[in-house]
């Protein structure tokens, strides 16, 4: 019995780290923002997180390779506005 409530409590925590990421919405464009990359990103999580795709982030943002983003990188994102 204990272990199974351990097993929900770490379930728990792991879904609030899961959460979905947030973006800094751009007033002049309606619908986009921006985030900025942070350590352990990759480009189909956070496609995902923002209902997109990779491909389609990579190209808005000139990404030559989506396999590869750099940390503290701002990139362009949908948003929904504030």
């Amino acid at each position: 019995m204990r272990t199974a409530s351990l097993l929900v409590s770490l379930a728990a925590i792991a879904g609030m780290a899961a959460a979905k990421r947030g973006c800094l919405a751009d007033k002049a464009h309606p619908g986009q923002g921006w985030y900025q990359i942070v350590e352990g990103d990759d480009l189909n999580s956070i496609a995902a997180d923002f209902g997109t795709t990779a491909d389609a982030l990579a190209k808005t943002n000139n990404i030559a390779d989506p396999n590869f983003i750099k940390q503290n990188t701002t990139i362009v994102v949908p948003c929904p506005a504030p």
